[in-house]
């Protein structure tokens, strides 16, 4: 501790506070195993030690009104040492006092501040902060500003260890009285720091410094810049209309002669995301449960579950969206409601509760999954696909411009950032369409689209960007980094970035996929090659990219989008008997989970801290039975997402930008499907975290979905069924500038493709005994007649079913898709309802996974002879059906 420190302890509590700041520099919980300080102080970021400086527990103002402020002016605490006194008290009090009038330009005057820091509670295990202001003037005062900086401890290093365990990620929900924030490591480790507004105080605006903008502005890769929340904002909602997005109405306090006004906030500690949510409460706050999530397809409907100590009032819809709302009982202290959304896009839903307090939520309607699915897709075929050029990017796959309507080219580009990356048709931006496309032919088989992917492939990847050749003339399957003017052969033939390889493989792989599934279907390769093709790509980049490179041996030592799926290539592998090919690759994959294992926290990207590894990392993990490190990479997915009500936070990922312009980016779905796959394979029912991780990994499947538009974003036909790359929360100008806002949406598609491609992977419907709602279906419906279970699927895919209430047993039908299932209440007898996706007979397979050991008569409808399947506990058992020529077909399933 410092000489000019005082200190506050207890038991949860380890408070530095700094007289010669005035701030809050060390914030810990004595229990914690990793030490970690909350806050960032002088000690960590000395740059920031200014005489204006915004450490915890400075105030900023702008007041106006009377005679000493007739134009308005800003004051600070930083700038108001000079009628600044501190004190400790033995009851467990430090008192800072502004009293007088500051000499400085933009100090206090004309009024004094009291804060009052206090632990209490029976255990003194609440931070209570406290502030009076009092008007000193003989004239009415208007507080037009009254904010807060909240300098939390996230300055991201190189070190992944540092990262993980010394450093918070910062989670708001700015909502009127109903706001908290919340202050998390990405490791996922207890405890988190959650501030709560005393009930006479609420939260209406908060803006953060970008970069260049003083000394608090963004420093990527580095720090997001300093984030300022807003008690009242009459001022700096307007002043900062083009930085920052008003979402509330901006009010002011006004003073009489004389007169105080106390506001005040509370902080606690939450061991877990259970823990989160009875902080809230315990605070007076709204605890606020929303089934399936935020994001909300137009076919469904919201469950939407409160908890609050005072009474709930009313829960209402924004004027004019004709919202419909219902109340539906109540469940142990939880009061439900069904919410259904008759207008596209965010819909406010306002709680008010209490006396005259209120809390708004944050909700988005979107079209029905299935149907966004099928509109991008077409609209990829159809518009993002160069084919009216003979430049050397014919055939890429290139971003689409809301804002004019039209390919973003290099020969038609229209200015700033880096041209090679926006307009090369490589990397995620250009070869993730593909993967998609192809994915999504899969599950929909359309043969124009199909046909698109192979003039991609035949013009652009053989015929450009992995035309690179050998000694022999043949083609060494390694690819160049993109397209960069130059025709033929480009002028940068780098073939080290390893992020662009993962998407030319399961662009091959799906086409194998869809030739095996479909053989109508007409496509260019066989199937065989296609999963050579895949091959050779992977095995180019695990072992032919040399060293050194820009990202080092990203290849073996980083997780890499799209990575996932090398365990499905090496089993396709096997079971065609390319065991030559399969082992190779199994190897190449040992060998990368052996540096995983080795690494701490193997998450590490070209970012100090990033959210692109977790899916490989605990692919990886899932195929050498290392538990320890999956448990790791889920703990610390969960803890990068968002739980907040708001559409754009809830499932999001954080990442060095921190929550505020880089939201329902890919990685929101991406990190979907790792979780999906957790619940159904190593999480039960039964563990406490279940329904959070549930909540949270649901939320974000639906929430990449926003990002498709089907007018919602912009109601221009030409860009029905275009996609945005990123919502930028903060709203105002563009964080890049030269990528154009529509609404707050980025104009440029960017990366979707490759969220959409993971929220493919992970649509299911999962059906739990929910601890607040009972009986659910995510993603479908699902009801409980004469013992038996009615399910209809909503998914937008609809081959995949997991009824967490019976240990997680798992239906998986590719190659077709079933439109009901009826299940025994024990699971023991059920009754799959499939249609056939193709134009011609199909035999799709079955998958079931997570059953007991049994054995199962199999028959459908009009074959009289059935067969008889075993199951085996802990094991999945795949078998193909028949041949099915009729659209609809009834599977039984009876246990023997």
């Amino acid at each position: 501790m410092r000489n000019s420190s005082l200190s506050l302890d207890s038991s949860a509590f380890h408070v530095d506070f700094d007289s010669e700041r005035a701030s809050i520099q060390v914030l810990q919980n004595p229990s914690d195993e990793y030490g970690t300080n909350f806050v960032l102080g002088a000690e960590q970021a000395p740059e920031l030690d200014i005489e204006d400086s915004r450490f915890w527990g400075h105030l900023i103002f702008h007041v106006s009104g009377n005679t000493l402020h007739p134009k308005g002016c800003t004051m600070t605490s930083g700038l108001s040492r000079d009628i600044r006194t501190i004190s400790g008290t033995e009851d467990d009090r430090i008192v800072v006092t502004y009293q007088g009038n500051s000499g400085h330009e933009g100090g206090f005057k004309g009024f004094s501040v009291t804060a009052i820091y206090t632990l209490t509670g029976p255990s003194r295990d609440i931070l209570d902060w406290s502030i009076e202001i009092t008007n000193q003037t003989s004239e009415p005062v208007e507080f037009e500003d009254i904010g807060i900086p909240l300098m939390s401890n996230s300055y991201w290093g190189n070190d992944q260890t540092f990262n993980y365990e010394k450093v918070v990620h910062r989670h708001s929900f700015v909502a009127k009285n109903g706001s908290y924030i919340y202050w998390q490591r990405p490791n996922g480790d207890g405890p988190m720091l959650v501030m709560m507004p005393h009930r006479n105080t609420s939260l209406e605006f908060k803006h953060r410094y970008r970069e260049a903008e003083t000394i608090f502005g963004e420093q990527l890769p580095k720090w997001e810049g300093l984030a300022e929340f807003y008690i009242h904002s009459k001022h700096i909602a307007t002043a900062r209309a083009e930085k920052a997005c008003q979402y509330l109405p901006a009010t002011s306090l006004t003073l009489a002669p004389g007169e105080s006004h106390t506001y005040g906030f509370c902080f606690r500690w939450a061991a877990d995301y259970i823990g989160l949510r009875n902080a809230i409460y315990a605070s007076g706050g709204l605890d606020v449960v929303s089934m399936p999530g935020l994001v909300i397809p137009a076919n469904s409907k919201v469950t939407l579950a409160l908890r609050c100590e005072d009474t709930i009032e009313t829960v209402t819809g924004e004027a004019g969206k004709k919202a419909q709302i219902t109340a539906s009982g109540t469940s142990g202290e939880y009061h439900l409601y069904k919410l259904g959304f008759t207008t596209l896009g965010c819909n406010y839903v306002t709680v008010t509760f209490g006396n005259l307090r209120s809390a708004v939520l944050q909700f988005y309607s979107i079209e029905p999954i299935e149907v966004l699915i099928k509109k991008h897709s077409a609209f990829l075929a159809q518009h993002q696909l160069a084919k009216t050029t003979t430049r050397g990017y014919n055939g890429a796959f290139l971003q689409w411009d809301m804002t004019t309507r039209k390919l973003i080219t290099w020969d038609d580009y229209p200015g700033g950032g880096w041209k090679e990356w926006m307009a090369g048709g490589s990397d995620d931006l250009g070869l993730a369409p593909a993967a998609f496309l192809s994915e999504k032919c899969f599950y929909f088989p359309v043969q124009s689209e199909i046909s698109a992917i192979d003039y991609h492939i035949k013009n652009f990847l053989f015929g450009y960007l992995i035309g690179a050749r050998g000694s022999d003339d043949k083609l060494a399957f390694q690819v160049y980094r993109w397209y960069d003017g130059q025709d033929g052969t480009p002028k940068d033939t780098g073939i080290w970035r390893a992020y662009n390889y993962t998407h030319i493989a399961n662009t091959f792989f799906n086409m194998y996929k869809i030739g095996k599934a479909y053989p109508w279907i007409e496509t260019r390769y066989k199937p065989l090659e296609y999963l050579t093709f895949a091959y050779e790509i992977l095995q180019s980049m695990y072992c032919k990219i040399s060293l050194p490179n820009p990202i080092g041996d990203a290849a073996n030592e980083l997780g890499l989008m799209g990575e996932s799926t090398v365990p499905e290539i090496i089993e396709a592998l096997k079971v065609e008997g390319m065991n030559y090919q399969q082992q190779k690759l199994r190897a190449f994959i040992d060998r990368k989970l052996h540096h995983y294992k080795r690494v701490k926290y193997p998450f590490a990207s070209e970012m100090t801290i990033d959210t692109t590894g977790f899916e490989s990392v605990y692919a990886l993990g899932k195929v050498g039975f290392d538990v320890q490190l999956i448990e790791k990479c889920q703990k610390a997915s969960l803890a990068c997402r968002g739980l907040q009500p708001l559409w754009y936070f809830y499932g999001s990922d954080n990442r060095m930008m921190g929550e505020s312009y880089w939201n329902l980016g890919y990685e929101t779905q991406l990190g979907s499907w790792q979780q999906q796959d957790y619940l159904v394979n190593y999480s039960s029912s039964n563990r406490g975290d279940f329904a959070e991780a549930m909540r949270s990994t649901y939320g974000a499947f639906l929430a990449g979905w926003a990002n498709i538009n089907s007018g919602q974003i912009d109601a221009h036909p030409s860009n029905i069924g275009a996609a945005s790359w990123l919502w930028q929360s903060e709203g105002g100008e563009p964080s890049w500038s030269f990528i154009p806002l529509v609404g707050n949406w980025w104009a440029w598609s960017g990366e979707a493709d490759l969220g959409f491609w993971g929220g493919l992977r992970t649509a299911s419907v999962n059906v739990v005994q929910d601890p607040i709602v009972g009986l659910y279906a995510y993603g479908g419906k699902v009801e409980l007649i004469n013992d038996k279970y009615l399910i209809e699927p909503m998914d937008g895919v609809q081959c995949r079913l997991t009824m967490f209430n019976l240990n997680n047993m798992t239906i998986h039908v590719p190659r077709t898709r079933f439109t009901h299932v009826t299940m025994d209440r024990d699971g023991s007898n059920f009754d799959l309802d499939l249609q056939n996706i193709g134009t011609s007979t199909c035999s799709p397979s079955v998958t079931l996974i997570n059953f007991p050991a049994a054995s199962y008569e199999v028959s459908i409808t009009d074959i009289t002879k059935g067969k008889l399947i075993t199951t085996s506990t802990g094991s999945s058992t795949t078998f193909e059906l028949w041949e099915l020529s009729t659209a609809f077909t009834k599977v039984s399933f009876r246990r023997r």
